[in-house]
């Protein structure tokens, strides 16, 4: 790839390769999160990541909690059966709030495993360094899960192409980038649906849209081929402290890099992480030869999502046990 035709899907998507092959991570699977990263210090912050409804993208945007979320299908799915057994039991332990963090049902689901063995696994796991180049990496998608890069962040400084300045995000995006990774620990486990979650009922009611009240046509809103459960995440690739440091060598003025620092709304793509909320740091250097470098670090002592394992959920409810939702 030539530095005058690069872009920020193409290098969105020469990342998203470039961090499968540094991970050891399939692109059957994997799904690279962007956005202000959000760090974890409880089971509630992690559960209701997990439980979103991945798009079809190998990449995407962070911005909050997730608006299509398994354990909302799973209260349609309840809530469109028709009367029987297995409906019975599946309402019983929706609404049992031992299965909800803090009780809170229908708020914040529990999965597992537990927020403690979560971050002792990835305390336990690898470090790695993973350096990115615009320029030389492979951008073809062509042959991963999603073939899409649609759900990835538009802007380089920004989560919006217009987050600092158009112009700005234009130059950034149409010349060579560099990124450079440095994760302390890091691991891509397993996590399953809670027992609010009651899987026999939700196979049922998938295989046989006749047991729904309002047939086919209820069946479709849910598992349709533009249904809202489409994929579910059953991995997470979860990091305790890290160091990115990510060059845009576009030729920027010193009014520019003034811009660029100053603004209240400056993220960095890959990303994007100062926020209000956020523990990471961030940094800018205006370049010798014009370029800018923003290093973001993040010290352990935290867990942080930068991905996440997503399988169709035909694949969830029918495939091998290491599918299943719990």
């Amino acid at each position: 790839m030539s530095q005058s035709s690069a872009s920020l899907p193409s290098s969105t998507a020469g990342l998203y390769n470039t961090l499968c092959e540094g991970l050891h991570l399939s692109n059957q699977q994997f799904q690279m999160i962007q956005g202000v990263l959000p760090v974890q210090s409880s089971a509630s912050g992690v559960y209701n990541f997990v439980d979103g409804i991945p798009p079809v993208s190998v990449s995407t945007l962070y911005t909050s909690n997730p608006l299509n979320g398994l354990n909302g299908n799973m209260q349609i799915v309840i809530n469109d059966a028709k009367p029987g057994f297995l409906t019975t039991l599946a309402e019983k332990n929706y609404v049992n709030p031992n299965y909800w963090v803090d009780g809170n049902v229908a708020v914040d689901p529990i999965y597992a495993p537990t927020f403690a063995d979560l971050y002792s696994q990835v305390n336990a796991g690898s470090s790695a360094a993973i350096s990115f180049d615009s320029a030389t990496a492979d951008s073809n998608i062509s042959s991963s899960w999603a073939k899409s890069t649609g759900s990835a962040g538009v802007g380089f400084w920004g989560t919006s192409s217009s987050s600092v300045s158009t112009t700005l995000n234009e130059m950034a995006s149409s010349s060579r980038i560099t990124v450079d990774i440095s994760i302390d620990k890091y691991a891509f486990l397993q996590v399953r649906a809670g027992g609010w979650f009651t899987q026999g009922f939700f196979t049922n009611q998938y295989k046989n849209p006749a047991n729904w009240s309002a047939g086919q046509a209820a069946w479709d809103n849910v598992f349709g081929p533009t249904g809202s459960c489409q994929n579910v995440a059953n991995q997470v690739l979860l990091v305790n402290g890290y160091t990115i440091t990510t060059t845009s060598y576009a030729s920027y003025s010193q009014s520019d890099y003034s811009q660029v620092v100053t603004s209240k709304d400056t993220n960095v793509w890959p990303f994007y992480t100062s926020s209000s909320n956020s523990v990471a740091t961030q940094s800018y250097t205006y370049n010798s030869d014009s370029s800018i470098t923003t290093v973001i670090t993040c010290k352990p002592g935290s867990l942080q999502i930068m991905g996440m394992g997503v399988i169709p959920t035909s694949l969830a409810i029918t495939g091998s046990s290491s599918s299943k939702l719990i």
